[in-house]
């Protein structure tokens, strides 16, 4: 499906994501033949000038669930671990606290079912939910629901993700 597709999908919907799929397609300038990733930081920016980008977020989301394989695996492998915070994927070894500006690290095992769009997908999933975090020194930082993913050694996928950001993830479980 393509974000154009969603959009139109979304259209109908009377929630605050249909909202934004009508206002997506009355915007004269939407980059509808761009790029995905310049269609979505096009929606990003206007969204936080105008002040709905939770929405957008949650729109994202949405659409990278019906898209991102990977989102789906990571979704999934929570769900089937009954994860319901980050306290229950901490006692699970799913996450263990880390360095301040990191949050906690994440490691979803992937064995020989994964993905095989892992690496695409994980650049999509590189931008989710863009928002500071407040850190202790008095400094932030830019967090995303998925921070510096990688692939580990012993096939594995480990990502960065603030608590905040964890319960973002959670959200999109059905």
């Amino acid at each position: 499906m393509t974000i154009n597709e969603f959009v139109r999908e979304c259209s109908s919907i009377e929630t605050p994501i249909g909202d934004l799929a009508n206002d997506i397609i009355r915007d004269k300038d939407f980059p509808s033949d761009k790029a995905n990733k310049e269609i979505f930081d096009y929606l990003d920016f206007q969204t936080r000038r105008n002040g709905t980008n939770e929405i957008f977020q949650k729109f994202f989301a949405e659409y990278l669930k019906k898209n991102n394989a990977t989102l789906k695996f990571i979704l999934e492998y929570l769900k089937d671990n009954n994860v319901q915070s980050i306290e229950d994927a901490t006692d699970k070894n799913i996450a263990m606290p880390f360095i301040e500006t990191c949050g906690y690290m994440v490691t979803i095992p992937l064995g020989s079912k994964y993905p095989e769009t892992i690496m695409k997908d994980l650049d999509e999933l590189k931008i989710i939910n863009r928002q500071t975090v407040d850190l202790s020194d008095g400094g932030q930082i830019e967090s995303y629901m998925i921070d510096n993913p990688n692939l580990g050694m012993e096939m594995a996928l480990r990502f960065c993700c603030q608590k905040n950001q964890f319960n973002f993830l959670l959200s999109l479980l059905e």
